[in-house]
Order: C-alpha cells, then sequence, then structure tokens
C-alpha cells in the first residue's frame, strides 16, 4: 500500500513550481484531481451543531427567534445550558455500580472508611434497574425501614487535611459534599490522522488566506465582483472581513478536502543527508533482574536456556533430576530475558518476510551501553564518563550508525539472532544512555523510524538516573531530560514506545514524556506475552511526521477544554502540535458558542439568522516520501437550539472516544478526581445508546486505576517523607493513562 502512496506523490512533482509564498501555503500544481466529497479525516459527534436557547436570544426577541420557538425558554434551559452537575457520591456510585472487570475491588484505607459521611436509606436510594438494566428486586415491606428526611453529612474528620476537603483528592468516601459542573453535549469534532496516508485533490495554485483570521479559501466560499473595477471580493466565512482576491476559474476549490504541496519530496531528499530507509532500534534492558524467571506448565526445550550450558555438570551426579523445594518436575522456569529474546526473533522473522528493507538494530544497556547494530560487526561499547554526556553520547552513536546500521533485515536477520543468542545479564540499568544511543542510530532513517525500549527496573546509572534522586533539582533536570530526548526525537520524526515488565515498577511518569511526545505507547505486559505486544506496537505503524493541527471556528464559537495557550484569534483559532501521527490516530476537540457577554458585542452574530456554520481543519505535516504538505478540509453544519435534535443524529462511538481521551488528559495533569468526574458526566449522556456497554467497557479500567492511586495518594500523604524517585503515579496508571489518549475506533474493546 505505502508504494501506491509513494508513486502518487512522484507523479504529481511534474507540475511543481518553485517555492511561492506571496499569497499563500505552497507550489503550484497545474492540475486538480476531482474527487468525490467525503467526511475522511475530520468526523462529527453529529450532524448539527447545538447552540443553547439562552444564548440565542441574546440579540433579543425578533421574528426569527419566534419562528422557531425560541421565545420559550424553560427554568432547566435558563439554567444549564448544556451542563451536567453530579456529586461526589455520584462518582463513588459509578465505580460499584458497574464493574466489568471481575478482580475484586482495593481494599479501603481503614482511617478513611471511618470517615462520618451518612448516606440515605438504601431502600429508597436504589434505582428501579441498574446499570446493566437489569431489574433490583424490592424490598418487602417489612424490610423497608420509614422514610426519614436525609441527614446531613457531617465534616470531615480532623484527621484529614482541610486543604484536601477542598481541593481534592477526594478520596474513597473520605472526602464529600464538592460538586462537578460540565459542559456535555455533542458539540465535537473528531479528526482521523490516518487518513493523511490517503489520496485526495492536489490543489490547483496557492491557498488563500484571510488577512484577518488566518481562514483558507475553501469549497464553500463565494466571490463576489465590484462590476466598476471588476475586482473579486471573498467575504471570509469565518470572521466577515471582506478579502480582495484574484482566482482563476481553474484555482477555484472543486471538493472541501485538498492537499496543497509546500516542498516536492524531491526538494525535500536532495537537501537531506543520511539513509534513505526506515529504521527500527530495540533498545533492550539486560540488567542482573532480567534473570528473574516464572513458571509455565510442561517440560519444554528453549532455545535461549543458559542451562545447556551446564549440562557437562551432569556427570558429577548420579544422573537423576534434581528440583528445589516447591518446584515441580512437570513445569519449565522462563526467565524475563528469554521472553525478550523470543519475541525479538519473532520479530525479526516477520519484519525479515514483510519490510525486507527495513534496517532494524539492537542496543542492550547493564552497567554500560552495547550497540549491536545490524549484528554484522563486534558490538561497540560506550562506558565510564561517556554515560553522562548527552551530545557527546549522541553525535558517537550517530557516527557509529554509519558502520553499524548498513544493511536490511533481509540480509542481517542470521545475524541478529546470533547477537541476541550473545546475550548475558548482569549489572545495574544504564536506561538513559541506552535510550541516547538508540535515538542517535534511530535518526539516521528516514522519519517514521522507530525506538522500542523494554526494561524492568529503575534506570540508575548514567543520564536518566531515577533512583536514588537528592534533591528536588535533581528531580527536575532527570524530567527535563526525558522531555529533551522526546522533543528531539518528535522533531525528526522518531517515535518511542515503552515496553515494561508486570510486577515492576521503573517510574514510567518519568519515561512517559518520551511517548507522549513521539506518538509512542507506554504497555505494561507479562513477559510471555511479549511477542503479540511487540507486533501490536509495530502494527501501528507512523503515517505522517511533524503533524500540526489548525482549526477554525465561526466567530461566534469558541473552543472547549483545551489549552489556552493554543487559542488565538479570540478564541476561534486552535493550533495543536501532534508529532507523529499513527495508523488509526484520532483527535477530537470540543467546542461551543462563546459567552453571553462576548455574544452581545458582536453585532454581526445573530444565531436565529444564521443556518449553517463554517469549520475548517489546516493540517500541516511530512509524507512518509518526504514531501511537506497541507492538508485542508472545510465542512458546514447546521444549527439547532434543541439539544434533543442533536442527539438524534449522534455520533455516540466519537462521544464516547472524546469522553475517554479527556479523562485521560486529565489524570496527565495528575486531576485524578476530576477525570472520573468527567467520566461520569459523559457516560449519563451516552446511556441508553447501543454504545453505552462499550464505553463503560474501554472507561472503567481507567476510572479503577485512579481510585487505586487516590488511596496510595493517602497512604503517602501520612508517611510525611517525600522521594524524589518515586512516581507520582504508578506504572498501572501511567500505562492506563497512555493508552486512554490513544483510544480510538480502532481501539475500542467491544463487548
Amino acid at each position: 500500500f505505502f508504494f501506491f502512496f509513494f508513486f502518487f506523490f512522484f507523479q504529481a512533482e511534474d507540475g511543481i513550481r518553485d517555492l511561492v509564498r506571496s499569497r499563500g501555503l505552497g507550489d503550484v500544481y497545474k492540475r486538480q484531481v476531482s474527487t468525490q466529497s467525503t467526511w475522511g479525516i475530520m468526523l462529527t459527534a453529529s450532524s448539527l451543531v447545538y447552540i443553547s436557547k439562552k444564548k440565542a436570544n441574546i440579540k433579543g426577541i425578533n421574528a426569527e427567534a419566534d419562528s422557531k420557538g425560541l421565545t420559550i425558554i424553560n427554568e432547566e434551559e435558563q439554567k444549564s445550558d448544556s451542563c451536567s452537575s453530579i456529586s461526589d457520591e455520584e462518582i463513588d456510585d459509578f465505580g460499584k455500580n458497574y464493574n466489568p472487570d471481575p478482580s475484586p475491588q482495593n481494599t479501603l484505607d481503614e482511617e478513611i472508611k471511618k470517615a462520618p459521611v451518612k448516606k440515605a436509606n438504601a431502600a429508597y436510594s436504589k434505582p428501579a434497574v441498574n446499570s446493566l438494566n437489569k431489574p433490583v428486586i424490592p424490598k418487602t415491606k417489612a424490610e423497608v425501614k420509614p422514610k426519614v428526611k436525609k441527614p446531613i453529612p457531617k465534616k470531615p474528620s480532623k484527621e484529614i487535611p482541610k486543604s484536601k476537603v477542598a481541593a481534592g483528592p477526594p478520596l474513597a468516601g473520605g472526602y464529600r459534599g464538592k460538586k462537578y459542573r460540565q459542559k456535555v453535549d455533542t458539540n465535537i469534532l473528531c479528526f482521523d490522522l490516518s487518513s493523511l496516508k490517503d489520496q485526495v485533490a492536489v490543489a490547483t495554485g496557492d491557498a488563500v488566506i484571510c488577512s484577518r483570521c488566518k481562514g483558507i479559501f475553501n469549497f464553500y466560499s463565494t466571490l463576489t465582483k465590484d462590476s466598476a473595477d471588476d475586482k473579486q471580493v471573498w467575504q471570509c466565512e469565518f470572521c466577515g472581513n471582506p478579502n480582495e482576491v484574484q482566482l482563476e476559474e481553474e484555482e477555484l476549490p472543486k471538493v472541501d478536502q485538498l492537499t496543497y504541496v509546500l516542498q516536492s519530496a524531491q526538494q525535500v531528499m536532495e537537501k537531506k543527508e543520511g539513509g534513505e530507509d526506515i529504521t527500527l532500534m530495540f533498545c533492550i534492558d539486560v540488567s542482573g533482574s532480567m534473570c528473574v524467571t516464572q513458571p509455565i506448565e510442561g517440560r519444554m526445550a528453549l532455545k535461549y536456556d543458559k542451562l545447556k550450558k551446564l549440562q557437562t555438570l551432569k556427570k558429577f551426579g548420579n544422573g537423576s533430576q534434581q528440583y528445589t523445594q516447591g518446584e515441580r518436575a512437570n513445569q519449565t522456569y522462563v526467565s524475563r530475558m528469554q521472553c525478550v529474546q523470543t519475541a525479538i526473533e519473532s520479530q525479526l522473522k516477520g519484519l525479515s518476510s514483510g519490510a525486507p528493507k527495513r534496517k532494524v538494530g539492537i542496543v542492550t544497556f547493564s552497567n554500560d551501553v552495547a550497540l549491536i547494530g545490524d549484528g554484522t560487526l563486534p558490538p561497540k561499547v560506550y562506558a565510564g564518563d561517556k554515560l553522562t554526556n548527552f551530545e557527546g553520547l549522541l553525535e558517537a552513536s550517530q557516527k557509529d550508525a554509519d558502520a553499524y546500521m548498513t544493511k536490511p533485515i533481509e540480509a542481517t536477520q542470521a545475524d541478529l539472532i546470533k547477537g541476541l543468542e550473545r546475550i548475558e545479564e548482569s549489572g545495574q540499568t544504564a536506561l538513559g544512555p541506552g535510550l541516547v544511543v538508540a535515538l542517535g542510530a534511530a535518526l539516521k532513517g528516514i522519519p517514521g523510524s522507530r525506538v522500542i525500549i523494554c526494561t524492568d527496573g529503575l534506570a540508575n546509572v548514567g543520564i536518566g538516573s531515577i533512583e536514588n534522586l537528592e534533591n528536588e533539582k535533581t528531580a527536575k533536570e532527570t524530567e527535563e531530560f526525558y522531555k529533551k530526548v522526546g522533543e528531539l526525537a518528535r522533531a525528526k520524526g522518531v517515535s518511542i514506545s515503552i515496553v515494561s515488565i508486570v510486577s515492576e515498577e521503573c517510574n514510567l511518569e518519568m519515561l512517559s514524556p518520551l511517548a507522549d511526545l513521539t506518538g509512542g505507547d507506554i504497555i505494561k505486559v507479562n513477559p510471555m506475552n511479549l511477542s503479540s505486544d511487540f507486533a501490536s506496537i509495530l502494527s501501528e505503524s507512523i503515517v505522517a511526521t511533524n503533524v500540526e493541527l489548525r482549526m477554525k471556528l465561526h466567530k461566534g464559537l469558541t473552543f472547549r477544554n483545551e489549552n489556552p495557550a493554543q487559542i488565538s484569534e479570540d478564541g476561534s483559532l486552535l493550533v495543536k502540535p501532534i508529532g507523529n501521527a499513527t495508523e488509526g490516530q484520532e483527535v477530537t476537540v470540543e467546542y461551543c458558542a462563546k459567552s453571553e457577554e462576548e455574544l452581545k458585542k458582536m453585532s454581526d452574530v445573530d444565531f436565529t439568522k444564521v443556518k449553517e456554520l463554517s469549520f475548517q481543519v489546516q493540517i500541516s505535516y511530512d509524507s512518509l516520501a518526504g514531501a511537506k504538505c497541507v492538508r485542508l478540509i472545510t465542512k458546514k453544519l447546521g444549527i439547532t437550539f434543541e439539544k434533543e435534535h442533536a442527539k438524534k443524529s449522534a455520533n455516540y462511538e466519537v462521544i464516547s472516544i472524546n469522553a475517554i481521551q479527556k479523562s485521560a488528559k486529565l489524570a496527565q495533569k495528575g486531576d485524578y478526581r476530576a477525570a472520573q468526574a468527567n467520566a461520569v458526566h459523559w457516560q449519563k449522556m451516552i446511556k441508553g445508546s447501543e454504545h453505552y456497554d462499550n464505553f463503560l467497557t474501554n472507561v472503567k479500567p481507567l476510572y479503577n486505576a485512579l481510585e487505586k492511586q487516590q488511596n496510595e495518594d493517602v497512604q503517602k500523604s501520612k508517611v510525611g517523607k517525600f522521594e524524589f524517585s518515586k512516581a507520582k503515579s504508578n506504572d498501572a496508571t501511567v500505562h492506563l493513562v497512555n493508552q486512554a489518549t490513544r483510544i480510538s475506533s480502532k481501539k475500542m474493546k467491544k463487548k
């Protein structure tokens, strides 16, 4: 499929002129391919934009408002403006009422259990049906106590800090009384970034940009002519600004999705130094802890079994099998290292047949770092002071990669397997230096290259050491190191994924910027499942690099629950850096009408007089062929002033994806209770739809992990001693949060 993708761009280059920036975004193509209009990259949670009656009436009652029923606004509509309100008790109840995970709930801290929180009589508080829509058996008359007035909950005990009562974390029945309000509606956009690899129409001419709001002339734009001097005027549909333009007939967009090419693949490749192949680097922890074993049923011969080397010692015994206490004769003990070796060998064989031209290399780390590369040369070892010098180590590894990463996997499979066989576990964990060496080698490949780290412990040697951090300053320096590596990888189009072993803590929170910034995965796995997990990571191929989304709204709308630093143009422009876009990746964005105060100041905005609103996304990216492009998508949606009308055409899968992603982002900031509250707000809206059970199946693992994390935080707060090497979030939480930020229609688990 990718060969077809490359062919498309090379064919199109015949018509590229030199780079022109006088009026728009890129080089001019002489022809424009006509394709059928589809939603493609941009999806919506509803075919209608919901505007509350309260805000629609901001200009006062008029004929249009009266004809649309806007003069009748009930008390609920006057108050809510699509706001959902929930209490702490409702958040806790969500965790109790539906639990798809059969594992027992974590026991609560005994001290928190004693917090004086009174609940209403259970006979009156239970609904007629539970969340699985199964009837609740009513209590007999003898069981039902007389209805009494609900008692006022007492204040939390003095043992719980007052600051936490007000600001959280509101844990496990210990803190009560807080209300959470949030807007919940269908005003959601969803962008499927995997569509960047699809063929769409190539623009003829440069993009014409509004001088005021940076919106781009598109398929829905209209031109008016001044009969006196034959001038063309485009009144921007986003801000209303009149722009004088000069467009030929063949330059007018014929479809609502176009690609503008800033630089051709050939122009980019002429400037690029280095190799022409995608590179995959396995960065493997070979410290002493990787020899830890676990039993599997049955006696079996394993390829990477170190005990084979000890077979000669049998001549000194009586020939009988010897077992340790508790060991069974029908069990085989497998080490973590054996699992890693077997899993990587499986991937090497698959890549040799499936991607024979790809360059694959191995880096190992323990007390030092070894660049095995493609296996054709003896390993290059980095040790001593070199492990504390970031720039020196990166420069040396890039230089060494010229000799150690020269051949594709079809020629090096056997050498790499021999390199795996020679690996011995010992020493500590120089994860940071190993990462730098692996990244240096990956940078020799073209954008789309990947690094996969596999580790089972805390980094404790060289740069990036996490264990035994002395103070806040050293902790901050370590955080900045991993962020710096992540930003460098993202800028060069390299993704970094982290695979850690269950039952061991690696402080994934400290390492998480590597994956978060580069579009990589964070996975915590059983060593026995490594092969399938490696395959899962590699299946999500990168489709574009250096991706940035610029989203334009109508001037009467603004973005909701987004980073304020990324919003400009009076709230109507959102610039969202993505970095590497992977197969199946989806990004959601919420929007809403501006505040009543803002709308009152806009003399030219009256929603009662508008039938449709325009939405536009400008996605700048580098294709894997090397071309620098901008994908332009513009859509129009109708308006409704009735929330229920918008819900009739709702896409609840998009709503579910948005809800889970937003909870994950709140959790990344450490606001676990708000993340749980967000999930409960949205489940109230999704409940009753065909996607409800799927939503619960995907959100509950995250919800439960956050509940456990908050309970752990309470325990830590009692100790009174802060350890800088300890993560704020445990590895299991970081893993689930990372996976939730990357949830998509493809990754949603179906019940």
